[in-house]
C-alpha cells in the first residue's frame, strides 16, 4: 500500500471529527500536489548522462575506363566507419532538449596498408596508415531541439554530423565523396521544419589559410514549402570561396542554386516510391586572380524520376545545359593557381562539368535494392550507368558503378524524437518527402 494515499485518508478523517483542522488538513493536501508536481519538473529538467553510436560502410566499385577516367578514376573504395560518442543531456521540459556531444570517428579504408619504404614512395610507407591511425576524426557539437505547436526547431554548433542534414541537395552540389572521406560540418547548422514548411542553412569551414593548408568556407540553404502532402516547391543552393594557401594564393566564388518542384505519387498509390522532382540548374563562378575575368554563369535544368516498391528501385537523373564547373580541369590553369583547387571549390560530381561553350546532357541511371529501410538502419546495393552526350571518341556510355552501403544510427533507435535521423524519417513518413538527396540515398 502506498503512503502518501493512506496518510492523507487518516489525515482527513481526522478532520471530521475535529471540525477545527479542515483548513489545515486540506492546506496539508495541497503542499504533497505541489511537492509531487515538483519532484515531476525536477525528473524532467535533470541531467542525464547518454550515449550514441553509428556505423557506416561503403563500398564502391568504379570502372571508367570508357572515357579514360576523364570524368572519376577507376578504382576501389572500400571503408568503414564506427563512431562511438558520449553525450550529455537536459530536458528543459516537455519541449526542449540541449546535448553535448563527444565523439570520434574511427575510420578504415580497407586495403590502404603501409608499403615497405625500400620500393615505394615515402608517402605510402606512411605510420599514420597503420591500423593506429584509424581515430580520423574528432567530434564535439551542442545540439538544441525544440518541438513547438508548429514544428521543430533544430540547432547544432561545433563539428556535427552531416547526416543531420535534411535538405535535397542535387548532385551538382555534393558528391558522394563528401560522405565517405569528410563525415563532419564544422560550424552551424540551423534547421526548422513542420508538414509543410522546411528551412536549413548551414555553414562549414572546408579549411582553414596557412602555408600548406587550403583556406575555404561553404554556406548551403535549403527551402521547401509543401502546399499538397503529393507536391512541393523549393531550392537548394550553396556557396564556397577558396582562398588557397600562403604558397599559391588563390581568391575564388562559386555558388549553385536549384530551383525545384517535386510531385511524391507514393501517397496516392500503393508505392513505397514514385517521385518526379524537376528544376533550373544553375551556377555562377568568378576567379579574381585573373586579371579581366568576368563571371561565368552557365545555366541547365535537371529532372529526377524515382520508383521503389518491395525494395527494388529506380532512380534517374537527367541533366541538359551549359557546364557547371569551368574552372575544372579547363585552359584556365595556364593563367591561375585555382586549379589546384578545384576539389575544394567544387565539391558536386564531376560529371556536371561538360563541353566547354556547347550546351550538352548528362544522364545517372541506377537500379538498386534497398532490403533495410528503418529509422536506424538502411542498406542498398546499387548499379549506376554514366551516360554523356558524345564527344569525339567518348560517349555516350562513360562508366559505371557498383555500390553496397549500410548505416546504423543507434540514437534514432533509443530516442527517435530527438534524434536528427530520427525525426528526419519520421518527417519523411507523414510528408512522404525523401530528404538530402544523395548524402542519403545511399
Amino acid at each position: 500500500m502506498k503512503v502518501k494515499p493512506l496518510f492523507c485518508t487518516i489525515l482527513l478523517a481526522s478532520a471530521t471529527v475535529f471540525p477545527a483542522s479542515a483548513q489545515f488538513m486540506q492546506d496539508l493536501q495541497g503542499l504533497f500536489g505541489r511537492v509531487e508536481q515538483q519532484s515531476s519538473r525536477d525528473r524532467e529538467n535533470a541531467v542525464k548522462v547518454d550515449y550514441n553510436v553509428d556505423f557506416h560502410y561503403f563500398l564502391d566499385v568504379r570502372e571508367f575506363g570508357a572515357s579514360d577516367d576523364i570524368f572519376m578514376d577507376s578504382e576501389i573504395i572500400n571503408l568503414a566507419r564506427f563512431s562511438p560518442s558520449a553525450v550529455v543531456r537536459f530536458d528543459q521540459g516537455r519541449q526542449s532538449t540541449h546535448r553535448l556531444s563527444l565523439g570520434i570517428d574511427l575510420t578504415k579504408d580497407m586495403g590502404a596498408n603501409p608499403t615497405r619504404i625500400e620500393y615505394y614512395s615515402e608517402s605510402e610507407h606512411d605510420s599514420s596508415i597503420r591500423n593506429t591511425g584509424l581515430m580520423k576524426d574528432i567530434f564535439f557539437y551542442y545540439n538544441y531541439i525544440r518541438h513547438t505547436r508548429f514544428g521543430q526547431l533544430g540547432f547544432y554548433a561545433g563539428i556535427h554530423p552531416r547526416t543531420a542534414l535534411q535538405g535535397y541537395y542535387t548532385r551538382a552540389i555534393f558528391a558522394d565523396e563528401i560522405i565517405y572521406n569528410d563525415p563532419n560540418i564544422e560550424g552551424i547548422t540551423v534547421q526548422y521544419s513542420s508538414p509543410r514548411f522546411s528551412f536549413e542553412l548551414v555553414g562549414d569551414l572546408i579549411g582553414k589559410k596557412g602555408v600548406d593548408r587550403i583556406g575555404g568556407e561553404m554556406a548551403l540553404t535549403s527551402v521547401e514549402y509543401r502546399p499538397f502532402k503529393w507536391a512541393a516547391i523549393g531550392v537548394d543552393g550553396s556557396y564556397t570561396h577558396v582562398r588557397g594557401n600562403y604558397l599559391y594564393p588563390a581568391n575564388a566564388e562559386y555558388a549553385v542554386a536549384n530551383p525545384y518542384i517535386k510531385f511524391d505519387f507514393a501517397t496516392l498509390l500503393p508505392l513505397q516510391e514514385f517521385y518526379i522532382k524537376g528544376g533550373g540548374l544553375g551556377s555562377y563562378a568568378l576567379d579574381h586572380g585573373i586579371a579581366d575575368e568576368q563571371p561565368h554563369i552557365p545555366l541547365g535544368a535537371e529532372a529526377i524520376i524515382g520508383i521503389r516498391h518491395w525494395g527494388l528501385g529506380i532512380e534517374d537523373t537527367f541533366y541538359y545545359g551549359e557546364n557547371q564547373q569551368v574552372y575544372f580541369g579547363s585552359a584556365y590553369q595556364s593563367y591561375t593557381n585555382l586549379t589546384k583547387y578545384v576539389n575544394i571549390l567544387y565539391q558536386g560530381d564531376t560529371f556536371y562539368f561538360t563541353r566547354r561553350g556547347v550546351p550538352t546532357w548528362y544522364n545517372r541511371a541506377e537500379v538498386y535494392w534497398q532490403p533495410l529501410g528503418t529509422d536506424y538502419v538502411t542498406a542498398r546495393m546499387s548499379a549506376i550507368g554514366h551516360f554523356i552526350t558524345p564527344a569525339g571518341v567518348i560517349g555516350p556510355y562513360v562508366g559505371l558503378q557498383a555500390k553496397a552501403t549500410l548505416l546504423f544510427n543507434l540514437d534514432a533507435f533509443r530516442h527517435p524524437r530527438e534524434s536528427a535521423q530520427g525525426t528526419r524519417k519520421a518527417r519523411e513518413r507523414r510528408t512522404g518527402r525523401r530528404s538530402a538527396g544523395p548524402l542519403f540515398s545511399l
